[in-house]
This record gives C-alpha cells, structure tokens and sequence, in this order.
C-alpha cells in the first residue's frame, strides 16, 4: 500500500464568476474514527420577510446542500476466474458504504466508467452490477468507460441504465444537483462518439451548456484521467482521450474533474482552475501508485472505496474519500470553486 500526501496546495484561479468570498462548510477531518460522517441536513428556502424589520438573515434563502457518492471501475465479470477472489473484486463492499451514506442522505450516485466487466454486456450488468448497485439506479447518472464500448456500441450499457445513460449518439447529458451547481457528463471514448473536441459534438454541446448555465459551480465527469501518478500515466492513448476534454472543460470554467480507469485514488492541487479527483476504486483489483505525478496532492493505492462531495448553493464543496473496508475518512477537505469560463 502507497499513500502520498502534500499539505500546500497551489493558489485557486482568481474569482473569475463573481461569486464573492463564499462562508466555507466545517471540514471533515482526514482519518476519520470508523463512521461515516453524517450529511449535514439540507436548507431550505426562506421566505421573504414581511415587515421591512426583518433582520439580514431572514431576508436571504438558507444555504441548500446536497451529496453526491461517485466512483468507478466497479463489477467483475460474472466469469472471471478471480470472482470470489477479495484480493481482485471487491464491489460488494463499494455497494454496501455506497448503499450506506444512501441512506444516510446522499441524493446521487455517479459511476466514473468501467462499471461493468469485462465488456459490459447486458448480461454482465443484469447478473452483477444490478445485483449489488440495482436499488440506486433512481438516483445514478453514469458515464461510460473504456470496457462498456467493448460491446459493439456499449449496448449493454445502455440498455441497462436507459435514459439515464443518454443515447449512443449523444451520451453527454448534464443535471442540477443543488442551486448554484451543475454536473456535465461526459464520454472520454473519443473514437467512438464524434470526437472530444470543440468543433465535435460533444464539444458544441458543452459550450451551449455553458452559455446557459448563468455562472454555476460545475463538475465534469468522463472515465479517462489526463493527471495521475498511477500506471497510465504518460500513456498515449490516455491522454489523446481525456486532453480534449480536460481543455473543453477548462474554457467551460468546471471547478472539478472526476475521473476512473486508474484504479487508485488521486486529488490534484488545482490544475488551470480545476481540482482532478481520480477515484477509480469501486472493487476492481488496485494498480499501484508510481511516481509522484505533477501538482499530486494525496494518492492511494490497496484500497477501494468512494468520494463522498457535499455540495453546498454558496460555491463551497467539502470532499472525504472513505474507504469501503472500514468506513474511514481518508482524505477530506473543503475548497471553494472559483473557475470562470474562456469560451466565448
């Protein structure tokens, strides 16, 4: 087991949105006792005060929050010969935390790709991923990876998850989580979906997104990570995927990248503006940890588990990665988003 930690993270992208300074949610504490933190219950909407009286606080709405649970790389393939095996497929253990902080109040789940093995036929998914991750399916937005599009144009893939998953021409789609934040869903798999750049599909759909969405927070997510110090790092094919879309989301002001397929975690110090979290640790067997990449602020390997992101409506997020072993708190902060968009 590896774990790399730095404690400085690089200056944030000035304010370019002008949001003002946003009140920072309590930070979970790292290493956390064995319970998962409880989610902080959701405000709401304050109505206007009806004598001109009123004190400041009860004029302004509440600060609404919500949680999101993402992870990728998850279900084996009902046929591999390593199975039963807890050493190489752990996904039992990802639903179960994953089905807990659910329960706990967490209102999304975002599989990162890879959720399915070896070639996500609907088959693979009906017998195993539906079998421990099937009762979240209401509330899942996924992306796909590298393995769904083994299957002659993902088709398991989106027979199983239906409109959630878009369509095999336009699987990009995007939601609203909570006031003030959207989360774009992307599909790194280049080749197979028009291309990753501006002038694609993918990439105009992105920037009319954009030009609706009034300044808000934003998360992207798509499989394949441009940053990581983990075993595609450097790798051609990689980074010819996930550069396009790492420049797409940059001119469109995202403030946070989730990424898979390196089956480790990772959190980068800001990058052009936006904060890199690889969690490519929903049960398939762990890579290791190399070198050190670029800007690395924590990363792990030997563990599965998932991130855990508290989005609040006054621009601030708290993140904690917990491990699915043993419900630890591993890494956690909060962070303010302040990326602004370039695209005209």
């Amino acid at each position: 087991m590896n774990s790399r930690t730095a404690l400085s993270p690089g200056p944030l992208r000035a304010l370019a949105l002008g949001l003002g300074a946003a009140a920072l949610l309590g930070s979970c504490s790292g290493g956390g006792q064995g319970a998962v933190p409880q989610r902080a219950a959701p405000g709401s909407v304050s109505p206007a005060p009806a004598q001109s009286t009123a004190s400041p606080e009860a004029t302004h709405p509440q600060v609404q929050r919500t949680e999101v649970v993402t992870v990728g790389d998850i279900a084996c393939d009902p046929a591999s010969p390593v199975f039963d095996d807890p050493n190489f497929c752990r996904h039992e253990a990802v639903a179960r935390l994953t089905q807990k902080l659910v329960n706990q109040g967490a209102e999304w789940f975002v599989p990162l790709g890879d959720i399915q093995y070896e070639s996500g036929t609907l088959d693979a998914f009906n017998t195993v991923y539906d079998r421990w991750f099937g009762q979240l399916r209401s509330i899942t937005m996924p992306v796909p990876g590298n393995h769904e599009w083994y299957t002659d144009g993902a088709a398991g893939y989106f027979a199983y998850f239906g409109e959630r998953a878009g369509t095999p021409d336009t699987p990009w789609r995007s939601f609203s989580p909570v006031k003030g934040w959207r989360v774009y869903l992307l599909d790194s798999n280049c080749e197979n979906v028009g291309g990753c750049g501006p002038d694609s599909p993918q990439g105009r759909w992105l920037a009319e997104e954009v030009r609706g969405s009034n300044g808000q927070c934003s998360i992207a997510a798509w499989h394949h990570p441009l940053h990581t110090s983990g075993e595609y790092e450097g790798d051609a094919a990689t980074v010819a995927r996930a550069k396009p879309l790492w420049e797409l989301a940059d001119a469109s002001g995202v403030d946070v990248v989730l990424n898979g397929h390196d089956h480790i975690y990772e959190r980068f110090a800001p990058i052009d503006g936006m904060t890199q979290f690889t969690v490519g640790t929903g049960g398939k067997e762990s890579y290791d940890v190399g070198a050190t990449a670029d800007r690395s602020r924590f990363s792990l390997d030997g563990h599965v588990g998932v991130l855990r992101l508290t989005l609040a409506s006054d621009g601030a997020y708290d993140y904690a990665f917990i491990d699915a072993g043993n419900d630890k708190v591993l890494d956690a902060g909060t962070q303010t988003c302040m990326n602004g968009p370039t695209m005209p």
